[in-house]
């Protein structure tokens, strides 16, 4: 067996090379972000799909809202990109910091009813594990999503299906109290 010491030593330095500091880690928060909203809009164009025939759309909204500061963006602005860059900056001096955003998605029926169904979403502190461009699905997390109507949550990327089940299931929900209204299969 090796010298206790050389082990220690071993440790530390595996340990300390996991932690991002600095501008590593406000380009690794900062990217967990826009890739959670991206991954979020693809679940729920999957979901719009699997809906065609009940004529469902579902889609994330444009504004999103930053609830350690309640500063409400439209994510796909210019202003939304210099936000989440100056976020980052002051989360990775700090070490700290919140890390919980609030949005919706927007369920339309086939009468051009919509309704919101709010999520709220907790960004996982990102690890060097995550950052790679080849990283399969699952391997690493990137965020914990609540959806408010019915207190259901999943993490993404690993739990990609339960979010979809999780959003149909707010979409029945909505549907039994007359909120919104399917199209009736047809005989």
């Amino acid at each position: 067996m090796g010298d206790p010491d050389d082990l220690f030593d071993i440790y530390r330095k595996d340990h300390a090379a996991a932690a991002l500091t600095g501008p590593a880690l406000a380009a690794a928060l900062s990217d967990t972000v826009r890739r959670s909203f991206t991954l979020i809009d693809e679940l729920c164009a999957d979901v719009t799909r699997a809906l065609a025939q009940a004529r469902y759309t579902t889609k994330l909204a444009q504004s999103v809202t930053d609830r350690s500061s309640y500063v409400r963006l439209d994510r796909r602005s210019e202003s939304f990109r210099d936000y989440l860059r100056t976020w980052s900056q002051q989360r990775a001096e700090k070490g700290s910091g919140g890390m919980h955003w609030e949005t919706q998605i927007l369920v339309t029926d086939h009468r051009r009813t919509t309704k919101e169904i709010g999520l709220g979403i907790a960004f996982e502190w990102p690890g060097t594990d995550g950052q790679g461009e080849g990283q399969r699905e699952g391997e690493s997390s990137l965020a914990f999503v609540e959806f408010w109507p019915t207190g259901t949550g999943v993490s993404l990327p690993s739990d990609a299906r339960g979010f979809q089940r999780a959003l149909v299931a707010c979409i029945i929900k909505l549907e039994q109290a007359g909120e919104l209204a399917s199209v009736k299969g047809r005989g």
